[in-house]
């Protein structure tokens, strides 16, 4: 069961609004802990058992939610980028070694140590 949990942040700590449970409000210091005071009460209210539900946090926060999003796109990107750039060097790899280059050769070439070369083989 997914379960929505509008948060907002007032005064040190989040104010929280669960639609599911009838616009129930709680608060709490740490988001962490407001997802399991919603889990124990979907499961008082409900009978759901605590392992099926799935809080989803839902934050009024503007601007910092844009740029944690911006920030989180990057990392993705960067993630993608790394695992190209990891492919194109494991293939250059291969292609050294098809020519014949040794283990040092390479890593001087592509400023690795010799035992990350083969690592890359």
């Amino acid at each position: 069961m997914e379960v929505k949990a509008e948060c907002e942040r007032k005064a040190g700590t989040w104010r929280v609004r669960v639609p599911e449970l009838d616009n129930l409000l709680i608060s709490s210091k740490r988001l962490d802990l407001a997802t399991e005071q919603i889990k124990d009460l979907v499961h008082e209210y409900r009978g759901v058992d605590r392992c099926r539900v799935v809080v989803k946090i839902e934050t009024k926060m503007p601007g910092i939610i844009c740029d944690l999003e911006n920030a989180q796109a990057k990392m993705r990107e960067a993630n993608r980028l790394q695992e190209e750039s990891s492919r194109e060097v494991r293939e250059v790899v291969a292609r050294l070694r098809t020519e014949g280059l040794s283990m040092r050769d390479i890593g001087v070439l592509l400023q690795i140590s010799p035992q990350r070369v083969a690592q890359l083989t």
